[in-house]
């Protein structure tokens, strides 16, 4: 089942539990994406672009202490999670990742 193909009420319904699931660093992230659409509806994508790249310096400035390996490794582990998510929800092909 879709997000597409779900009524309003069971969207909400669905959006609650998975919430509900996360662990508390993850419930952070939810709420920081949570108001940043709320800022993004009322400011033009210059606005939200800034804010952007402020979060993503305050981001690096958190890691910048990790050995390059450790930096790496969350790296490769976070596309991975990304790509099967993706591949679950039927946006990505499962496979090898080629290059040019």
């Amino acid at each position: 089942m879709t997000a597409h193909v779900l009524a309003p009420q069971d969207l909400i319904r669905k959006a609650v539990i998975e919430v509900a699931q996360l662990q508390e660093n993850e419930l952070l992230i939810v709420i920081e994406a949570v108001e940043f659409l709320k800022k993004q509806r009322a400011r033009p994508n210059r606005e939200a672009a800034k804010e952007i790249v402020a979060r993503a310096k305050a981001r690096a400035a958190e890691t910048r202490d990790l050995p390059r390996k450790e930096l790496i490794k969350k790296f490769s582990d976070t596309l991975d999670a990304i790509r099967a998510e993706a591949i679950k929800n039927g946006i990505a092909i499962d496979g090898e990742l080629e290059s040019d």
